[in-house]
């Protein structure tokens, strides 16, 4: 039976997956965090936060992301106002 507002809805996993990808949220705050530097890779944690009505709704990555650093673009900006080169 609902109440005055209505029904409050229950939010599960395939929820969650269907407010994302219909962009159904109104803030969505994005985080990746440098956990490690190893030899060829670095290790990531990912977490988003979005609001979705009037709910906050936190996606965190329950294992940390390996990624060899060869998947990066590397380049030199120098004082940060252009490029300079590329970084081999």
């Amino acid at each position: 039976m609902g109440g005055f507002l209505g029904d409050k809805e229950i939010l599960t996993r395939e929820r969650v997956k269907e407010i994302l990808r219909k962009k159904e949220y109104t803030y969505l705050e994005e985080k990746v965090s440098l956990l490690e530097v190893r030899d060829e890779s670095v290790l990531l944690q990912l977490s988003f936060l979005l609001k979705y009505r009037d709910r906050m709704i936190a996606i965190d990555e329950k294992e940390p992301i390996v990624v060899p650093l060869k998947d990066f673009k590397i380049e030199d900006w120098g004082n940060g106002v252009r490029k300079i080169a590329d970084i081999e």
